[in-house]
């Protein structure tokens, strides 16, 4: 079961929030009806689009030839002398723009496929495991072919114990005072931040008390940043923790705020100060905006993977985008001001999606009072500039050819900036059917034998269909234990829970499918029923429904008794869209540290 464990270990990556560790196919190009068809497969790596409008990351260009040369712009301009061999995409009635940089994602390794397949070719991380971003520093420090879009990161976030950013099971050092802070900021870029973020956040805009750092130690990480060279941003959503963290000297702000509109004197100070502005209006206003709804209705559902759908589906509870409104007004307000902004989602938050939820930011900033070029510009050179990425965000000389071609004419409507007849990633062509590969595999999907009775173990270690295996977090770097045995008729689970993993675990895992992690369809089944006894303490059955999940997969507890006790466990009870659909079912112990042991029999998917 060797082959197995890795990708189990591969699959439960979620416990360390994506942590992994870790052939272009050309494709015939539509072009507009006016122009001929390229002879063969799109060109790649070195190649000139011709009589193109292109967006150049500040204007609209008429009838230029961006020209590529080893995955990089050689030159761009009207009616470049080009080699008569060198291989052409003909643009005319198309638009070409920059690869689009989203200023605020949250990331996982499918997370950065799926925005590369919808035109984003660099995300910037507002936080993530410091040991992920540096898994990824080494794609975006070369030109070649890729799959994901180029990861640049804020690492390990500025917080308070128990302050928001600690309830994702990210390790996270904690602040309690200003003079941690010069410490705390070399460490950060010892582990290779890009840049610091700070949260400044109370949660009293939203009716929540939430441990937050003060305004003294909130000032005394910005001055430590900019002491090592680094910028630093800060997480607000009021418009008194905005123009506090103005005052400290951050130099840009990760969220609008939601609580009252700024006015023009405090609009035009922050244009003074030179501050910048993500506002992510994608989570400020409803998830069920006509503007955004009528893009997800217009993308073709094959272009979406699983986990977009699920975030695309999933809404905040209460209803995040009741202060929309203010938000909007608020990035109006600051425009006028010429406050610099940058598009930025935060996907993958519910109602969000990877990469597909950029042309909705376009579509809500253009609503905010941005022409078209100063959207796209948001999304591409402002944002370079704004965090020292270089060499992206501009078609310029010398710049990673990491382009996108959209049909029609986006300095007329940057709504249209979805659809796209071509991704070029370092100058290579990306095949979003191949990256897209899966993303329809629920239409697809294996039906489940008809058979409920997963295992009675009176067999040993097997099961009816699908495998066992065992499971524990050192899969993700941790020490945790499990072995198992087949006594009795029934399955013995003992091990132990070591501390040092963010989301310590241990325990089995029952894959249903032929190759392992492969969803099954369980529809019309009700419910998991098993027979279990132990040590008295709480366990945890995990629904695992894909092999890449977006986050911590939906888990019900169980309490594993001295006496045997039956378990039924409704499917609708895991707080998931798609219960039917599993990859997995995990049974595990998650904590305290300290040794376990269960049972469990006669498992049945009923």
């Amino acid at each position: 079961m060797k082959n197995a464990r890795h990708l189990v270990g591969r699959s439960l990556t979620w416990l360390v929030v994506g942590v992994a560790v870790f052939t272009g196919v050309l494709a015939t190009l539509p072009v507009p009806e006016a122009a001929e068809a390229p002879a063969r497969g799109v060109p790649e790596e070195t190649f000139a689009i011709v009589d193109v409008t292109a967006f150049d990351g500040e204007a609209f260009r008429q009838g230029w030839d961006v020209w590529v040369e080893d995955g990089r712009i050689r030159h761009a301009g009207q009616r470049l002398d080009l080699p008569e061999d060198l291989p052409r995409v003909d643009g005319r009635g198309h638009t070409l723009i920059p690869g689009l940089i989203d200023g605020h994602v949250h990331s996982f390794l499918s997370s950065l496929r799926d925005a590369l397949r919808f035109g984003v070719t660099t995300v910037l991380d507002q936080s993530t495991d410091p040991a992920f971003a540096a898994a990824m520093r080494p794609a975006r420090e070369e030109v070649a072919r890729g799959a994901q879009a180029d990861l640049f990161s804020a690492g390990m976030t500025a917080t308070a114990p128990e302050g928001h950013g600690t309830q994702y099971g990210i390790p996270v050092e904690t602040l309690t005072g200003p003079d941690e802070a010069a410490e705390w900021v070399r460490a950060r870029k010892a582990e290779g931040s890009d840049w610091i973020k700070i949260i400044y956040e109370d949660g009293s805009a939203f009716d929540m008390e939430i441990a937050s750092l003060d305004g003294e130690t909130v000032a005394a990480v910005i001055a430590a940043a900019h002491a090592e060279g680094l910028a630093a941003v800060v997480h607000v959503s009021t418009l008194e923790t905005a123009l506090e963290a103005m005052a400290f000297g951050a130099d840009g702000l990760v969220h609008v705020w939601r609580d009252e509109v700024v006015s023009e004197e405090d609009a035009r100070r922050f244009a003074e100060a030179d501050i910048f502005v993500v506002p992510t209006l994608s989570v400020m206003v409803s998830a069920d905006d006509p503007a955004v709804a009528e893009l997800v209705r217009e993308t073709d559902e094959a272009m979406l993977s699983p986990i977009q759908r699920q975030t695309l589906d999933g809404r905040f509870p209460g209803g995040l985008g009741e202060g929309g409104d203010v938000a909007m007004e608020n990035v109006r307000r600051l425009r006028a001001a010429g406050v610099r902004l940058i598009a930025g989602t935060d996907a993958p938050n519910p109602g969000t999606g990877a990469g597909i939820s950029m042309h909705g930011e376009l579509r809500l900033l253009a609503r905010a009072g941005m022409g078209s070029a100063e959207a796209l510009a948001a999304a591409t050179s402002v944002a370079a500039d704004a965090f020292g990425v270089a060499e992206r965000g501009r078609i310029a000389e010398g710049h990673l050819a990491d382009l996108v071609l959209v049909r029609g004419d986006l300095e007329e409507d940057v709504s249209r900036s979805h659809d796209i007849v071509g991704i070029w990633k370092d100058g290579y062509l990306v095949d979003r059917a191949v990256a897209s590969a899966g993303a329809g595999f629920q239409a697809e999907i294996a039906r489940a034998p008809a058979e409920t009775l997963i295992a009675d173990f009176e067999d040993g270690f097997e099961a009816s269909f699908g495998a066992w295996d065992v499971t524990t977090d050192q899969l993700a770097g941790g020490s945790s234990s499990a072995d198992v045995a087949v006594r009795d008729g029934a399955l013995v689970v003992t091990g132990e829970i070591a501390p040092g993993a963010a989301f310590p675990w241990a325990g089995v895992i029952w894959m249903p499918g032929a190759q392992p992690m492969q969803p099954v369809d369980f529809s019309g089944r009700e419910a998991i029923r098993f027979r279990t006894r132990g040590d008295g303490r709480q366990y945890s059955v995990m629904l695992i429904s894909s092999a890449e999940p977006a986050g911590p997969p939906p888990t019900v507890t169980f309490v594993a008794p001295e006496e045997w006790t039956q378990v039924e466990i409704r499917l609708e009870d895991f707080p998931t869209a798609t219960p039917e659909v599993i990859a997995g079912l995990a049974f595990v112990a998650e904590g305290p540290v300290g040794g376990f042991f269960f049972e469990v029999d006669e498992v049945e998917v009923r």
